[in-house]
């Protein structure tokens, strides 16, 4: 509980502290007491009462903690003081013993809450989106742990050390899905830089995945090359999850790099089958990366791979200059492939999962426009954009108007595409 949370009953006193007449008072009367038993009491007249109650802060460390236990005020810091403050001096040792006690459980269990709030984040992320008032406590809660961490005993600095860096990632991802790009580029940095001081590949191979992304999204797809090329060196030695994941962004990468590369083209398509293989030949184990792989996110990534080959393009703009020439038709073999696997990826798409359904609107949008279906590209981007909205995903959002311009430069008089406009908020 913050310090401010302890305080907030109380009118503002000095040096930081509640009022300390209120205080007085307040006690006095949660107990039934009038000003004239307290007197008694205390053994003073009511007049010094009056003036207890009247002071903004008592100087008399005695009188406080005399008050403190007459009128049993919790916690002493109401009245600035300690617990040690306030417990007799035969009772000293007990309270030393009790309070190291009570420290060294809640340091044990400090580890395990964070572990805790790790998950709820991914959680969201995942699922239920991070809304604006969440991020800022996950914000505030790694700032905590930044500090526990430079506090924290030598042998026992790497297993913090390890935490703050997933704690990175998890901002990574929650600035991402708010577009606060500076941040997540940030965040991505600091869990490398963290992940490669430690002897942990797990760590190390999430951290550049996930830089990866960031550098993606943020059109830097050289950068995200490097970074996923040096995650899959972990490929090897990580678990299922992470492993899959690698080879999943390793492909959506490369493929940007593929128009004239028939080979790179298959290993693009290499890289996918690995992943349905695994995912086909044995039990997926959870890891530390809370990474979710299953046959929905293979084939939703299967579905984007075939729509790049369909129509070959590395950027909206170059996808809507294709469009716009009426000659210029998308491979039918590449695009019947990625119908079929965006069919597959909505059939293996676990209930439950709306922070992935927002995104596999979006490639049904895409695929609809490749299409050249400029209505169901328009309605699906529209759920998208709803759900989006829903959880508070702003790069959905962004997502969505890319779409919304394109479908306005091929047909902007599409009533369907002024109606996708009016949701933006663009008439």
């Amino acid at each position: 509980m913050s310090r401010l949370s302890r305080f907030e009953h109380y009118p503002q006193g000095k040096y930081g502290l509640p009022h300390m007449g209120a205080v007085i008072a307040a006690h006095r009367q949660k107990l039934g007491w009038t000003q004239d038993y307290l007197a008694i009491v205390c053994d003073v007249d009511k007049q010094t009462v009056v003036y207890w109650e009247s002071l903004m802060y008592l100087a008399d460390m005695d009188r406080r903690v005399f008050l403190c236990k007459v009128l049993k005020i919790f916690p002493p810091a109401l009245l600035g003081l300690t617990w040690r403050s306030i417990i007799d001096e035969e009772h000293t040792q007990d309270y030393i013993t009790a309070f190291e006690h009570t420290a060294e459980l809640l340091f044990e269990n400090t580890y395990g809450l964070y572990e805790e709030l790790l998950a709820f984040g991914y959680e969201g992320v995942d699922n239920k989106g991070v809304s604006p008032e969440m991020a800022y406590r996950f914000q505030k809660h790694q700032e905590e742990l930044e500090k526990i961490v430079t506090a924290a005993p030598t042998e026992e600095r790497d297993q913090w050390t390890d935490l703050l860096g997933r704690f990175y990632q998890l901002s990574t991802c929650i600035a991402q899905q708010h577009q606060n790009f500076d941040d997540a580029f940030k965040f991505a940095n600091k869990a490398v830089d963290f992940a490669l001081s430690v002897d942990d590949a797990e760590l190390r191979g999430s951290a550049l995945y996930r830089r990866a992304r960031v550098h993606l999204v943020q059109g830097r797809p050289d950068l995200a090359r490097q970074d996923i090329m040096d995650a899959l060196e972990y490929v090897k030695t990580v678990r299922t999850p992470l492993t899959g994941s690698i080879h999943l962004l390793a492909a959506e990468v490369n493929s940007l790099y593929a128009k004239d590369d028939e080979h790179l083209r298959k290993q693009c398509i290499g890289w996918q089958n690995k992943v349905v293989n695994a995912l086909y030949n044995g039990k997926i184990e959870e890891d530390g990366t809370f990474l979710r792989l299953n046959l929905a996110a293979v084939h939703h990534e299967r579905t984007k791979t075939f729509l790049r080959f369909a129509l070959f393009h590395t950027s909206d703009e170059e996808l809507l200059e294709q469009l716009q020439q009426p000659h210029v038709r998308p491979n039918s073999h590449h695009l019947k492939e990625a119908q079929n696997a965006m069919n597959l990826a909505w059939e293996n798409l676990q209930s439950g999962f709306t922070g992935w359904e927002k995104n596999f609107l979006i490639t049904e949008a895409r695929l609809h426009l490749i299409q050249r279906d400029i209505e169901s590209s328009a309605k699906t981007a529209k759920k998208a954009f709803n759900l989006a909205t829903v959880l508070h995903s702003q790069k959905v959002r962004g997502e969505v108007k890319g779409l919304h311009q394109m479908l306005s430069a091929l047909d902007g008089e599409n009533p369907y595409v002024r109606n996708l406009g009016v949701a933006l908020g663009i008439y």
